[in-house]
Formats: C-alpha cells, structure tokens, sequence
C-alpha cells in the first residue's frame, strides 16, 4: 500500500461527515427520534444504528502517496475483479483498450469516495437504469443504473470512474460540475450505500493491487503509469 513517501492530508475529526452522507444520517436522526418516543428499546437499537451511520458516512484522514505517477483507489473496499476490457463512452462509440479494476464496498467501509488522480471533470452524467444485484456483473454492468465520471489531466493522462447502482446503491452521487479540477485524495462522491465502482485506466497502466484486497480510498495505489508517462513527474 504506497510506496512508503506521503503527503499529509489536512487532518479531520473522526466524526466529521461527508456532505453527501448528511441526507442519510439526517433521516435516521429522525427515525431515531421517532421510535424512541414509540418504544424507547427500539429507539435505543435505532440509536446504536445512527452511530454505525456516522462512522461509514464519516470523512476518513488518509494519507496519498507522494508519487506523482500513480492511480490511487477511488473507494474503499475489496477489489473483485481486475480485467483488460474494450472501453466505450456513452457519447462515443469507438472502443479503445483499458484496464478496469472493480471496488465493491461493503456497509462496513468508509462510504466517501475520493479523486483516483489529479485532474478536471470532462465528464459526469448518469445512465438511467434498474437497481438489481452484482450476483452478475455483465448484467448489473449492462442493465443497472450508472453514473461515470472522467477526470483528465493536462497532459492527457485520463481515467473514467463508473458508478453501479445496486439492491441497496439507490443514489449515486457527484457533484463536482464538468470543467472543475479536483486534487487527487479529495471527496469526489458516494454511492449510497454499499456499491460496486468500476476504475477504467489506460491499458498500458500497471495493476498494482490483486483481486481479493482490501483497498482505502485516497491512499492505496491500485495502478501506475509508464515510465515514459511519468516524464515531468516527481516519483
């Protein structure tokens, strides 16, 4: 996990939430509310829930790696598949190679997702669709609501986030607004709650992670550039 050199990230508190969780945790406040003024063992229990809430929907202090040639994780949570695919863009048909590596984050990890480089949104829009399971992927890939999201950098140097709805994924959230830069390690958004995100990186980028591992959002490099890539790069 990194390569040993980080860059310090401006501390957070443990219990400082993510904008885009505050809608969930707003909600089981008041359901908390609610049920304790019903039957106080059951707002007891709803109490307990609010907590477990707070901490996955919390703004984890990570610390990215100072190598500049590198992709870090976007999310938290186990890599499922790493796989060389044919990449396509809603807008443009024409396919080119990539390298996509699946996340699928579990309702015990930290929910916030973070920028995998730095770079500017060209684009961020949603693909209407159902909310079925990831028991198949090709179906949930083909069939289940999404939302991608590219960030480029000046160099060219681009990667495409893309984010699955699921049985429990009902919101998929960005809202930095296309044209925007984003530093890498910053909130870039969240699937509420629990989802899949596919990371689509240049084919001639090398993994560094293996399926089955556990990765942090912001901080584990799950890929880097080539050597010839890296030019101007500190790394």
């Amino acid at each position: 996990m990194g390569d040993g050199n980080t860059d310090h990230q401006t501390p957070s508190f443990f219990w400082q939430i993510a904008d885009d969780g505050w809608p969930v945790l707003a909600l089981a406040g008041l359901l908390t509310i609610l049920l304790t003024i019903l039957f106080v063992p059951f707002g007891t229990f709803a109490l307990g829930m609010l907590v477990w809430l707070a901490h996955i929907l919390r703004i984890p202090n990570r610390r990215a790696p100072a190598s500049e040639g590198v992709v870090l994780a976007p999310a938290d949570g186990r890599v499922s598949e790493i796989a060389m695919v044919k990449q396509t863009h809603a807008f443009d048909h024409e396919a080119t190679e990539a390298l996509r590596i699946t996340i699928h984050t579990s309702l015990t990890d930290a929910q916030l997702q973070m920028a995998p480089i730095d770079g500017r949104v060209t684009d961020n829009f949603t693909i209407p669709g159902l909310f079925g399971g990831y028991e198949d992927m090709a179906v949930a890939r083909a069939n289940n609501e999404r939302r991608e999201i590219t960030l480029a950098r000046d160099d060219g140097f681009s990667i495409t986030l893309v984010q699955l709805g699921g049985k429990t994924a009902r919101q998929l959230v960005c809202r930095h607004h296309v044209g925007r830069f984003v530093a890498r390690g910053t909130p870039l958004g969240m699937v509420r709650l629990s989802g899949v995100v596919d990371l689509l990186v240049p084919a001639d980028c090398s993994p560094q992670i293996a399926e089955g591992q556990h990765v942090l959002a912001g901080e584990t490099i799950v890929a880097r550039l080539p050597l010839r890539r890296r030019d101007g790069l500190s790394d």
